[in-house]
């Protein structure tokens, strides 16, 4: 194959080596001038102004019905990953005249998908609070992460129908947990390979060495001991790890958790409530759970066991109260001791975790060599086996073989998503550390807002 590329390759070599090179050659000039397109989005008390590439529109405040931010789901890097995107909704009967990559529709309406909130180097949080001043109600936010960004409670509520409970624990602090959780979890993982993995390898090959069939019984049992005690043990803190930084929203009588792309509802009225004191169920260190009866929020830091803000907390114990179950009352009750010994203004501002995503894949890296290390034990295990059994030692070779490609797999992904990580906290840093020589992304004046790029625009 390589001769086809060199100097004197066939005719058939050359012809492919120049479509190649066409190829190539057109992508990158694609890539350029989707890079290069004019890209502005002027938004004052009139209505919007949008520039994007061929895509020239003017809409009015009375034309627009509806201005949504809400998740929409990119795939990519072997991943799917939810970003906030900016939407308009005319009213019906409004022609659009936008290009395919533009449309999109909202709860079943036409819309027109401007930008990602990712896509520019925008403060997302002061982009809410600037877009709320000029949309009023037609802005509906359904990120919950940004739903704590709109301008008082009273708005909030309003275009949220109900109290957002932040995440807990938040910015550093939350960081803090994340990695109390995590060491934990490593400590049972080595715990698990020490007292489970290695025992189960060294029983299979001695008894082996006996007789064959002996050996290979016991490397059932023990594959299974190992999968029991991995599910029992190193997952112990998997849940709490997942209960941090995820917002919830008390919306009439239901409680709404957002995790990913997917959305969770609770009735709060459904007799099902409990509260559960730190140690009733394992896993969660120090916190205070709300359970339906399954844990699904933290009323308290698993590390620290500090209490969220008391205001969320009666915001809880204000629903249950009303619910005509005694079982949600007294779970009213619960919360309401708890806001006591909460402090007035002990709620952590989200600061202090720009790398906060950063760190965190550097850990999961780290789980591709501990992965290795058990993969390595098996392999030499079956080496081992291959000196006194006919057939044991190829079979466990054999069951290893499809491992290896898909720890292979495993590593690419975790480095992919540590590479993207360090990608996204450099532009952070250039985007907060450079703005005196960079174009302004949000401009605000008395009458309206501007939002653009400097030339460039990511897809």
């Amino acid at each position: 194959m390589s001769l086809q590329f060199t100097v004197r390759a066939s005719v058939s070599g050359r012809l492919c080596t120049g479509l190649i090179s066409l190829l190539a050659l057109f992508m990158a000039a694609n890539f350029l001038w989707y890079a290069l397109q004019r890209f502005q989005v002027d938004v004052d008390r009139d209505g919007w102004r949008v520039r994007i590439g061929r895509y020239r529109g003017d809409l009015r405040w009375a034309e627009i019905s509806a201005v949504v931010i809400e998740n929409r789901r990119i795939e990519g890097r072997g991943r799917r990953r939810m970003v906030p995107a900016l939407y308009l909704v005319p009213d019906p009967g409004v022609s659009l005249g936008v290009p395919s990559d533009l449309r999109a529709t909202v709860d079943g309406r036409p819309a027109v998908r401007l930008f990602d909130l990712d896509d520019l180097k925008i403060e997302e949080e002061q982009f809410v609070r600037d877009l709320a001043g000029l949309a009023g109600d037609r802005l509906e936010v359904r990120v919950h992460r940004l739903n704590a960004m709109l301008p008082g409670e009273d708005a909030r509520q309003r275009r949220n129908g109900g109290k957002v409970l932040p995440a807990f624990p938040s910015g550093a602090e939350g960081v803090r947990t994340q990695r109390w959780l995590n060491r934990r979890r490593f400590l049972l993982f080595v715990g698990w390979y020490l007292f489970a993995v290695v025992p189960a390898l060294l029983l299979t090959g001695f008894t082996a060495r006996l007789h064959e069939l002996l050996g290979a019984a016991v490397a059932v049992l023990g594959l299974l001991a190992v999968a029991a005690a991995y599910a029992q043990f190193v997952t112990r803190f998997s849940h709490a790890t997942g209960l941090v930084d995820v917002e919830v929203a008390v919306a009439g009588t239901e409680l709404v958790r957002v995790v990913g792309d997917r959305t969770d509802r609770y009735d709060m009225h459904g007799g099902t409530i409990v509260v559960l004191p730190p140690g009733a169920e394992r896993g969660y260190g120090r916190a205070w759970l709300l359970g339906f009866p399954y844990a699904v929020a933290l009323l308290g830091d698993p590390r620290t066991g500090r209490l969220r803000h008391h205001d969320d907390l009666r915001a809880l114990s204000a629903v249950l109260r009303e619910s005509p179950h005694e079982t949600d009352r007294a779970a009213a009750r619960d919360i309401d001791s708890l806001a006591l010994q909460s402090q007035v203004g002990d709620q952590t501002a989200p600061d202090g975790a720009d790398n906060a995503r950063l760190w965190m894949s550097l850990t999961k890296a780290g789980r591709v060599l501990a992965w290795a290390v058990v993969l390595g034990s098996v392999l030499l295990t079956g080496g081992w086996l291959l000196e006194s059994t006919h057939y044991l030692g190829d079979a466990v070779l054999l069951i290893c073989a499809p491992l290896v490609p898909l720890w292979a797999l495993y590593a690419l992904y975790r480095m992919l998503e540590l590479l993207g990580a360090a990608w996204d906290a450099v532009r952070k840093k250039d985007a907060s550390g450079t703005v005196s020589h960079l174009p302004q992304v949000v401009r605000r004046t008395g009458e309206g807002s501007r939002f653009w790029s400097s030339g460039t625009r990511e897809s």
